[in-house]
């Protein structure tokens, strides 16, 4: 395993001890309320979670899509919480846009935003300096014309079988365990720019428990100003 890999696995393992973190990166722009988020669409999230058994890993095609839904569920109650509105996505739904234009171009959004994620989790800093920007093609996208922000989130879960739970018990510096890690990323629907970068983690049991779920996206938006 590389020195790195390791390093990142340990880290994990070091915030799962303390069940969960909730890091939180806002641009100056929200911390100066030069921008209040209003309004919000939440567009179709992507959470992957695979089965780790004795045998290897399986992605549960089902339970990822069931978790997205679950999980972008919570942040749509975590926004109203905050008296920020959350509008009817066009691409989800029995509603959804069949405009292939639009869809192409939902698709291209959401890859631009996979390419750029890799620099909001390892450079999450950056987020306070206003360094990322996804361009003002978001504004084409097929949203509300009132929407203030587009909200991204992905994820990666494992979930162990009770034979991988054993081993990973008896080879405690095996450094494997289950667990949950999300990102929410809120990016302003007219210039691009991401405005809120949060990534909390947590022990994946936490998908099994709404309520603990929805705690852990809470606290995860903390620092995201309510709309006035």
């Amino acid at each position: 395993m590389k020195a790195s890999t390791r390093l990142a696995l340990l880290f994990i393992g070091c915030v799962l001890a303390c069940h969960q973190a909730e890091a939180q990166y806002l641009n100056p722009k929200i911390v100066e309320k030069k921008i209040t988020v209003h309004s919000a669409v939440i567009l179709p999230a992507k959470v992957e979670i695979t089965k780790e058994s004795s045998k290897g890993s399986e992605m549960m095609v089902a339970e990822s899509e069931q978790t997205s839904k679950t999980v972008s569920e919570a942040v749509g109650k975590t926004l109203e919480q905050k008296k920020i509105t959350v509008l009817k996505s066009p691409f989800e739904g029995e509603s959804a846009t069949t405009d292939d234009n639009h869809r192409y171009l939902l698709a291209d959004i959401q890859t631009r935003y996979d390419a750029l994620l890799p620099k909001l989790v390892n450079k999450s800093k950056d987020v306070k300096k206003a360094r990322f920007s996804l361009g003002d093609e978001v504004m084409l996208l097929n949203v509300d014309k009132s929407t203030d922000a587009l909200i991204f989130i992905r994820g990666q879960g494992r979930v162990f079988t009770k034979g991988k739970t054993f081993f990973s018990l008896v080879n405690l510096f095996s450094m494997d365990f289950p667990f949950v890690f999300i990102t929410i990323g809120i990016v302003d629907a007219r210039t691009g720019e991401v405005l809120v970068f949060t990534k909390p983690v947590s022990a994946s049991k936490v998908l099994k428990d709404p309520k603990a779920l929805n705690k852990l996206i809470t606290k995860s938006l903390k620092k995201l100003p309510a709309s006035s």
